[in-house]
């Protein structure tokens, strides 16, 4: 019986949005679990390992639907110094440290290659389940482009295809050498960004019928696509196009027709209030003043997406300012006016929906993979305490444990 583990005594939040049992047992047989729910109704056999969770609140693990795990920062000159296998092993301990801030699984953007998927799946390094995009596609000058009008070109890391691409062929053919690279996803630019030195988060980028043309291809090839994008005409080229899900978003609550429109397809909308946060406080004069700009606009789009049904996923966009703070993204949510349940159930449900992991992850249902935390707190009643990883008194991947408080 050495492939059951039984939790004991926690009060379970299962990402479902119901609400919290309290005296709750999670039973988990090898890396499912077999059952979650009150103690009075559970059943386990004999002779298997126990942990007593009196005090603690049982629930999924997050998801981060927008990390950059082979991001190493904003300085680009230090980026394209580095040799490629120093890249290889600071996102090695990337991994690591998102595992151990109870991140379990991640979409990751942009620049992780199908080597790091692999090595994760492999059980070489310890990280969290990945859905990776490769690279990100955009056109020349646009954000994303890795050519500095210094003339430096900032090198991608191995394994990771160029993502410029021009014109309607170009586009199609860029699509189809992220799938080769082993994308899972297609990420691509339609609007620039806060740290963007060219047009700013809501200056268009690709035509209309380049945008068409990425996601009628991403969609043959059965991979869905995440369209970075502030708002504007830019997103609405990509919400049009039939886009999975629109990154960052700020700026929609100006454009409400795109929010229903959003609504209706079941586009998710990925806030990454974090990075923006972190833009505003520690980024350089222009990212300061834009995420200052773009805080003010993030509540009302968010106020008016939850009002009108679009599906609300976490993400971070770590990377830009190191990693391992991505529970930080809870407490945001619930600051930008979700409640703390439907912050968690963003960061775990919705999150594993979006990420194309809902079958098996996101929520603490038997049959589901029993990647969970054990949370010293009710982070109901305090989001915030996620962001300290010395509240996680346990975090399971697949019933097995990757950092305990225990010991």
């Amino acid at each position: 019986m050495s492939d059951w583990t039984v939790l004991l005594g926690g009060t379970l939040i299962d990402g479902t949005g119901r609400e919290p049992v309290c005296d709750a047992v999670v039973v988990v047989e090898g890396e499912r679990i077999r059952y979650a729910g009150p103690r009075a109704s559970a059943e386990w056999p004999e002779s298997v390992h126990t942990y007593s969770t009196e005090g603690l609140t049982l629930m999924p693990g997050l998801i981060d639907c927008h990390d950059h795990l082979a991001h190493t920062g904003l300085d680009m000159a230090r980026r394209a110094a580095m040799p490629p296998s120093l890249i290889v092993y600071e996102t090695v301990q990337s991994l690591e440290q998102t595992l151990r801030a109870g991140i379990t699984s991640v979409r990751d953007a942009g620049w992780l290659d199908l080597g790091a998927k692999l090595a994760v799946e492999r059980g070489i390094v310890p990280g969290p389940r990945l859905v990776i995009s490769v690279n990100l596609l955009c056109p020349t000058a646009g954000h994303g482009d890795p050519c500095y009008p210094s003339g430096m070109t900032v090198p991608n890391p191995p394994g990771v295809p160029d993502g410029v691409c021009n014109g309607v062929d170009e586009c199609r053919y860029a699509v189809r050498r992220m799938v080769t690279a082993g994308a899972d996803q297609i990420k691509i630019a339609t609007t620039g960004g806060v740290s963007s030195m060219r047009p700013g988060p809501t200056g268009r980028q690709f035509t209309d019928d380049e945008v068409a043309a990425l996601v009628d291809e991403a969609h043959a090839w059965g991979k869905p696509v995440l369209s970075h994008a502030y708002g504007g005409a830019g997103a609405r080229a990509a919400i049009q196009a039939g886009v999975d899900s629109i990154e960052h978003g700020a700026y929609l609550h100006r454009d409400d027709d795109l929010l229903r429109e959003m609504a209706d397809r079941g586009t998710f909308l990925v806030p990454t209030l974090s990075v923006n946060e972190a833009h505003r406080v520690r980024g350089n004069p222009m990212q300061q003043q834009r995420a200052e700009a773009v805080a003010k606009e993030y509540r009302r789009t968010l106020e008016r997406a939850f009002a009108l049904g679009v599906r609300v996923a976490m993400g971070t966009d770590a990377g830009a300012y190191g990693h391992g703070q991505n529970a930080k993204e809870v407490g945001l949510l619930a600051e930008a006016g979700l409640t703390p349940m439907q912050a968690i159930v963003a960061s775990t449900s919705t999150a594993a929906s979006c990420a194309g992991l809902d079958t098996d992850t996101g929520e603490l249902v038997p049959g589901k993979y029993a990647d969970l935390l054990a949370v010293r707190g009710n982070p109901l009643m305090a989001p915030k305490l996620l962001e300290d990883a010395a509240n996680l008194h346990l975090v399971l991947k697949g019933g097995v444990p990757c950092s305990s408080g225990t010991s």
